[in-house]
């Protein structure tokens, strides 16, 4: 989320009619009639002066997605929308409309930008994955979920197969990094196990705060 200020002017003018007499009957603690005291104080006040109100509103914010290559080779990364299909979550998702990252440089560094309430993946196409990834590595986020405890989550799933080292760091959250196929369901979801893993089924993702969470995906960390 982010905080954005809307200021509030209010002018305050001196009063062209102030009586104050003994029979005000309202005193301070310390027995000066309060009306006397009042203008006392307000001598220096007797200007028009401004009083500036700043209302904070919190605004959702998109989250900036830093794209890092490691791999000796250029990889082709791909954004995938999955609101509606692999993913469950349908109203208020929103799509991912921008360009594509395309083609990063073996040491290069691509950022982009995602919108809020984005459900999704992003991965490296080796010219064999499907449109959302099909058969290959893929990284997985459900973002601004509205959840109370799990808002951002995130995940490295192989079920449908394994083609990529990867890792995904998320500002001031846990990185989670998958190197092999061998990746246990600490580190990301197994080849073929389309009942994710067992009893822990849940294992692999990774929960974040609120707010516009920035992420590091690193192909071939």
């Amino acid at each position: 989320m982010r905080c954005s200020f809307h200021i509030v002017i209010t002018k305050i003018r001196k009063p062209k009619h102030l009586r104050c007499t003994p029979h005000d009957g309202i005193k301070t603690t310390n027995q000066v009639p309060f009306c006397s005291f009042l203008q006392a104080h307000l001598r220096l006040e007797m200007k028009s002066f401004a009083v500036l109100a700043v209302v904070p509103l919190l605004v959702a914010a998109d989250h900036r997605f830093t794209l890092v290559n490691r791999c000796g080779n250029a990889v082709n990364a791909v954004v995938a929308d999955t609101k509606c299909g692999y993913s469950p979550r349908c109203a208020g998702a929103s799509s991912y409309t921008a360009a594509q990252p395309g083609s990063i440089g073996a040491g290069q560094t691509k950022t982009i930008t995602i919108p809020s309430n984005w459900v999704g993946r992003i991965f490296a196409q080796n010219g064999h994955c499907g449109a959302k990834g099909e058969s290959c590595t893929v990284t997985e986020y459900n973002l601004d979920s509205g959840d109370k405890f799990t808002p951002q989550t995130y995940d490295i799933s192989n079920i449908q197969g394994f083609t990529q080292s990867v890792s995904i760091k998320a500002d001031g959250c846990d990185t989670v990094t998958c190197t092999n196929v061998k990746c246990d369901c600490k580190s990301a979801y197994p080849p073929g196990n389309t009942a994710g893993c067992g009893s822990t089924v849940d294992s692999p993702v990774r929960a974040c705060g609120a707010g516009n969470v920035g992420f590091t995906v690193t192909f071939c960390p």
